[in-house]
Order: structure tokens, then sequence, then C-alpha cells
């Protein structure tokens, strides 16, 4: 009897896929792409209004987070994105990104240190406001410049213009109760300091005119008992 022999059956290992080394829609790349638009838009901010106190060091700071933000920019737009933009588009992205980042640091920086800059953060909350609206606008993929005179940019300009009128009239009494209150401490403080300074070098000069008085009492008895004697 013949007997059949089976095939050999080779069995092949189950294939795994394997991760890419880097995973665009991952939570550690987009917190990476977030965390550097919000740290340009801070250091813009900050930088933006405190420049009159030192020109040179925020200047410096500024320049830092535009290149962060565009940093931001680039890896959000380019890296993340599943479609690269051209480069005519990639331009104009960078550009209008570099704008956006700073009227969020207009806006933020305005609202912020509003006490500290009253007359400063009163015009560059509005400006911000509207610098970072046309900005995303053109930014945007989806945006177009119809977007620029639709209800909601007519909405933002509102906005805008009640928040300059609204804060330069808070800038002004702020202005006003702090020269008011400085003029009045010091415009009184020498008034109450004035008066007991004159009577001081008054008892001053009375003291040795009463000392010289009894000088001159031996002095007068002297003269007329030398005049007895000589009669």
């Amino acid at each position: 009897m013949t007997t059949a022999l089976k095939p050999e059956i080779h069995e092949t290992p189950p294939t795994r896929h394997r991760r890419p080394a880097f995973d665009k829609k991952s939570l550690p790349a987009r917190y990476i792409g977030q965390m550097l638009y919000f740290m340009g838009a801070a250091l813009i901010a900050g930088a933006v209004v405190h420049y009159p106190i030192d020109p040179s060091l925020y200047t410096i700071i500024c320049v830092i987070g535009a290149l962060v933000f565009l940093l931001g920019t680039v890896v959000n737009e380019f890296v993340l994105a599943d479609e690269r933009p051209a480069l005519g588009q990639a331009v104009s992205l960078v550009a209008f990104s570099l704008l956006l980042s700073f009227g969020v640091g207009l806006v933020g920086g305005g609202i912020q240190h509003f006490e500290q800059f009253p007359e400063r953060s009163a015009w560059m909350t509005p400006v911000g406001l509207l610098m970072s609206y046309v900005a995303f606008v053109a930014k945007d993929s989806k945006g177009r410049w119809r977007h620029l005179v639709s209800p909601f940019a007519a909405v933002v300009a509102v906005i805008a213009a009640l928040a300059w009128l609204g804060m330069t009239a808070l800038a002004g009494t702020i202005g006003s109760d702090g020269h008011g209150h400085d003029h009045g401490s010091t415009s009184e403080a020498p008034a109450k300091q004035d008066p007991p300074a004159e009577p001081v070098p008054a008892k001053q000069d009375q003291v040795p005119a009463e000392q010289e008085d009894p000088a001159k009492a031996p002095a007068e008895p002297a003269d007329d008992g030398h005049t007895s004697h000589s009669h």
C-alpha cells in the first residue's frame, strides 16, 4: 500500500505594522506646535508693551518671539500638515502668520498691562484686534477677502471701536487720578515742614544774645570804678 505524503505547509509569521518614527497626529507633536504658537505670541505681547522701558532689550525679545511664532507656523503648516502648500502660498502663509503674531501680541499685552501703560494700551488693543482678524483671514486656507466685509467683520470693527473709546476714557481717569495724588502729596509736605523750621534759627540767635549781656554787665562797673578812683 502506498501512503500519500502530505505537502509541507510553511507557516508565515504574521506581519507587524511598524509605527512611523514620527506621528504627525500624535499628542506630543500637536502640543509642540501649539506651544510654539502661544509662546511666540506671549513674548511679542510683553516686548511690545514694555518697549519704552528698555528698547534694546525688548527689541531682542520681540524678534525672538516672532521667530518662535514662525517656527510654530512651519511646524503646524508644513511638518504636521497632510499637504504642504506651494511656494507662493508658503510665502504668504509665513508673512501673514507674522502679522497675526503681532496682532495677538498687541491685544494680549494691551489688556494685561493696561494699568501700567494706560495710554499705550488704549490704542494697542483695538489695533491688534483688527490686525489679527485681517491676518487670520489671509492666512487661513478657507479664508476669502469677502470675509473682511462680512457681518462678522463688522462686529469685530465695532468691538475694536468700543475698546478704543472705553480704554481711552479709562486711561484719562487713571492719568488724572495719578497726577492729582502725586501733586497733592508733594505740595502739602513742604507746607507742613516750613513752620517748624523758621523758629529754630531764631532761638539760636537769641541764645548768644542773652549770653553776651552778662559780659557787658561787669564791664560797666569797671569803667565807673576807674573814674571814681581818679577823682
